[in-house]
């Protein structure tokens, strides 16, 4: 069996690369068949997959992805449709794909599971299209609004690399809550679950995900689970500046969901429209739209080294 590695160096401040050099060493690394990709520039892991795809290399087992949540992203989305398995080796700030999958263990541990393992648990991903243009896939979450404000803040910070070092990188997003929470401006969305319309003011912010975990580790939306054609949708509007913090300090239970001012969905199918532009997240890389549509991705794709059913 033909295993590739697709390594972001920089990944956690250069534990991605700490990972692998480490794995490379292990007298189970140097019995596999395998093919090694280091990236080198943002979108880089995307062009790899892609690639890999294309070439339909025989015997492959599965692409082991060592770096963050990023870096899945990019691999998810160059290989589209195809049918590969992938694997994950946390080596980020956040890594809760790791969480989401219960991918545990240390990084031997881990790749022992993956090349042990005859079958990964089935996963689906989601898929987005904002402002019209190409559908594309996020393989944690998708959020407009507020939590992509504190996002973008962490991933503009001079602390996030700092924290990542002493592996203190959640407390990156903790510290860019504060820095957001007062200048925030909450927003009016047009909302569509289903082709049932609502028009939802003060709107703080709306995220979609496949697994209840984010922002490394917060349970976003706890009763979300790894499931085919329906999509959690989580609504939070019409909430103080001081409510909203004590709201992100129950995230990591859960608890959140109990305040009167969240709203939890399901749908099939899900899309916003905001009169102006607004920041949003996926997989934790921010940018900005006005409209965006939102489904499951109907193929599911296999993630090997889950403790999933063990």
């Amino acid at each position: 069996m033909m295993y590739i590695f697709i390594v972001n160096p920089v990944a956690g401040n250069g534990r991605g690369l700490n990972i692998f050099k480490k794995i490379e060493k292990s007298e189970l690394y140097q019995s596999l068949i395998s093919r090694v990709y280091l990236t080198e520039y943002p979108g880089h892991a995307e062009e790899i997959a892609n690639q890999i795809k294309i070439e339909t290399i025989n015997n492959l087992k599965s692409i082991i992805i060592i770096g963050g949540d990023g870096t899945v992203h990019e691999v998810i989305n160059g290989l589209g449709d195809s049918q590969i398995p992938i694997s994950f080796i946390a080596g980020g700030s956040g890594n809760d794909f790791g969480r989401g999958c219960s991918i545990k263990g240390s990084p031997l541990t881990i790749l022992k599971k993956i090349v042990e393992g005859n079958q990964g648990i089935p996963y689906w991903k989601g898929s987005y299209s904002v402002d019209l243009n190409e559908q594309r896939d996020f393989i944690n979450s998708i959020g407009f609004g507020f939590d992509a404000e504190i996002a973008k803040k962490a991933n503009q910070s001079s602390y996030k690399n700092f924290l990542n070092t002493l592996r203190l990188g959640t407390l990156s997003y903790v510290i860019a809550l504060i820095q957001v929470l007062f200048k925030f401006r909450p927003f009016q969305v047009e909302v569509i679950m289903d082709g049932k319309k609502q028009i939802i003011e003060d709107c703080w912010m709306v995220t979609i995900a496949n697994h209840q975990y984010y922002g490394g580790g917060m349970k976003i939306i706890p009763t979300a689970k790894i499931q085919p054609n329906v999509i959690p949708i989580l609504i939070i509007h019409h909430i103080s500046k001081w409510k909203i913090l004590g709201l992100f300090i129950t995230v990591f239970t859960g608890k959140h969901i109990r305040f009167k001012e969240v709203n939890l969905y399901h749908a099939e199918t899900l899309s916003i429209q905001t009169n102006h532009p607004i920041t949003y997240q996926v997989d934790g890389q921010t940018n900005s739209c006005q409209s965006c549509s939102i489904t499951k991705n109907k193929q599911e794709i296999q993630i090997m080294g889950s403790d999933f059913g063990n």
